[in-house]
């Protein structure tokens, strides 16, 4: 049976009605069935669209697998479950990708009623051969080059003036290309202190409890990012959401923002132009930047977990150490 965004609820519910005796006819009410949509619609909303898509691809590919090996796929067994581990493995994929497999698989039994799942290391084969597949693997993240303050200005001497306020901002503000594509006008807030941004939805807050990221006037004028925002929204004439939108060959700017995919192709184009290597550049690579370059001036991590809105410092150190090793090196007091 395919996994489509949890497609099963429906009849369950209806099943979990039917077999409780909440009903007695055999057919729902109006009523129970407009609840059964808005039951489907928030399960819908309870993931982001990109984490529905990727469960829905993991499993597709788990099922193909399966098939394959003339094994159930739904349900499945914790042995079978080990033996696509040691596939993944010998196809060299990353721990992390294996571990998100393995919860699509999860998510998959639980939307279909099966309130154990094989893929869960409670079981002792598919836990031993997790554990095995981490340390055959290795579990160190490939992480994405960060784009300090002189590939800021690398890239803001190559690229195109309607582009310094996407870059200035995003490294500033250390922002996503979820959040830059989504900031609207109404979101910003000027000030003689600076600029105060409103992040209504992120992807640490998916509840919606809202954020704010305050950026402070630049040193430099070339370089301030209030300033090359206000400059931007001028030009561009944009003064309603959203922010950041794309500019025709003709100098005709879009009426819609820029798609999230758009932000790291612009951030790898403005790299090749200031002759960077843009093979390892992507959207992440402002943010990434912005943390690793307060922490070389030598911010705090709590100043700099303040911007960035890291709930877990142990993921902000992966910014910030590499800063800090040559700053606060043991090797300088060796005397040699």
């Amino acid at each position: 049976m395919p996994f489509s965004a949890f497609p099963c609820f429906s009849v369950l519910l209806r099943s979990s009605l039917m077999q409780d005796k909440l009903i007695t006819s055999s057919h729902l009410s109006t009523d129970l069935e407009d609840l059964i949509h808005k039951a489907n619609d928030l399960i819908r909303a309870a993931k982001a669209p990109s984490i529905r898509k990727a469960y829905q691809s993991d499993f597709r590919i788990f099922e193909s697998w399966c098939t394959a090996h003339g094994l159930a796929s739904l349900p499945s067994a914790p042995q079978t479950i080990a033996l696509y581990i040691a596939s993944c493995v010998v196809a060299r994929l990353a721990p992390a990708t294996i571990a998100r497999r393995l919860a699509s698989i999860s998510k998959a039994h639980q939307a279909a009623g099966f309130e154990e799942s094989p893929a869960s290391t409670k079981h002792f084969v598919v836990g031993e051969v997790l554990k095995g597949a981490r340390r055959t693997l290795g579990v160190a993240q490939k992480c994405k080059d960060p784009l300090v303050l002189n590939d800021i200005c690398r890239l803001l001497a190559a690229c195109p003036k309607n582009l310094r306020a996407l870059i200035l901002i995003g490294f500033a503000g250390a922002f996503r290309r979820s959040e830059l594509c989504a900031m609207s006008v109404s979101d910003l807030c000027f000030s003689d202190s600076g600029l105060l941004i409103t992040v209504p939805r992120s992807k640490a807050d998916q509840e919606q409890a809202g954020e704010r990221v305050a950026i402070v006037f630049g040193e430099h004028k070339d370089t301030c990012p209030i300033r090359a925002l206000r400059q931007w929204l001028k030009a561009a004439n944009v003064k309603e959401s959203p922010v950041f939108r794309g500019v025709d060959r003709h100098g005709h700017v879009a009426s819609t923002g820029l798609h999230r995919d758009s932000i790291a192709a612009i951030f790898k184009t403005a790299a090749a132009r200031s002759g960077m290597n843009a093979t390892n550049i992507a959207g992440h690579s402002v943010r990434a930047g912005m943390a690793t370059q307060a922490a070389l001036n030598g911010s705090s991590e709590r100043a700099i977990a303040r911007t960035t809105r890291h709930k877990s410092r142990r993921i902000l150190r992966r910014y910030i150490r590499p800063g800090e090793m040559f700053r606060e090196n043991a090797s300088a007091a060796l005397g040699l």
